[in-house]
């Protein structure tokens, strides 16, 4: 063979190389956004901790091993800019958050990420409040906190409590559980396996916390979401591995490993 017919060969071949080549593209990143609500997610001196933490960020390491992903921030803030955030901007990981009807549309749901269920809360010190159902405390002189723009907002709205003044909003539980030990309200949605563990991290005596009614209509599993617009692919290859390590016992294991330490940091049991 010629050098000139070598030359075009080696030509035709390295061409055809080159496009049949795949075309390694740039890593997807997705932002994190999310409220404090420990110990399910929470800034433990600048680091995100916390089992829900834990366990998505597990699935996004392991998900890196197929995908391009990358998680480019993580942050906290005020539950209302982080539901916006999470509407408004593709890329975006939001959680821990009940699945609703008027919720359904907005994001793209992953998968269950903890259980959830909320009782209303009275300091014990205080004349016990006395109802059989949330409705019926319409008919009580009594101040609820409650988190601006929340699930909870918006079901005591709809059962006329708003109307009735009975309704203070907060911008998260902790400012919640300082009013209420300041008898600014009267009442406080609170996680029953997180009340106690929450007021003493705050320095407060957690066995003043007394329960009230149970929240049933929001006891609803919380859960993940990616914003809509976020990469199909991205999206199935989070839910399928959320579900594999569900499967394990990863993610009971670490609920209950990070539930103890919270509940040991916060109240030194």
């Amino acid at each position: 063979m010629s050098v000139g017919r070598w030359t075009k060969l080696v030509a035709v071949t390295w061409t055809l190389l080159i496009s049949v080549a795949p075309v390694r593209s740039e890593p997807t990143e997705i932002q994190i956004v999310t409220q404090s609500f420990a110990p399910l997610q929470w800034d433990n001196d600048g680091n995100p901790d916390g089992y829900v933490t834990n366990f998505m960020l597990t699935v996004f390491e392991r998900v890196g091993e197929r995908h391009q992903v990358t998680v480019g921030s993580f942050e906290f803030m005020p539950w209302k800019r982080a539901m916006l955030t999470a509407q408004t901007t593709p890329g975006v990981m939001l959680f821990s958050l009940s699945r609703t009807p008027d919720r359904e549309d907005k994001f793209l749901w992953l998968g269950e990420v903890s259980p959830y269920g909320q009782y209303l809360y009275q300091l014990g010190t205080k004349p016990k409040i006395d109802v059989e159902t949330i409705a019926d405390l319409k008919d009580h002189d009594v101040k609820i906190g409650v988190q601006d723009g929340g699930n909870m907002h918006h079901y005591l709205t709809e059962l006329g409590l708003e109307k009735s003044g009975n309704l203070v909003p907060i911008t998260d539980y902790k400012q919640g559980i300082e009013m209420l030990y300041l008898e600014r309200i009267d009442l406080l949605p609170l996680t029953g396996f997180l009340a106690e563990a929450s007021a003493c991290k705050q320095g407060y005596d957690g066995s003043l916390l007394q329960p009230v009614v149970f929240i049933e209509d929001l006891a609803k599993p919380l859960w993940a979401v990616f914003s809509r617009g976020t990469d199909p692919a991205l999206t199935e290859a989070v839910r399928e591995e959320m579900s594999v390590l569900k499967k394990s016992g990863y993610l009971d294991e670490i609920t209950e490993l990070h539930s103890a330490k919270w509940q040991k940091l916060a109240c030194g049991d």
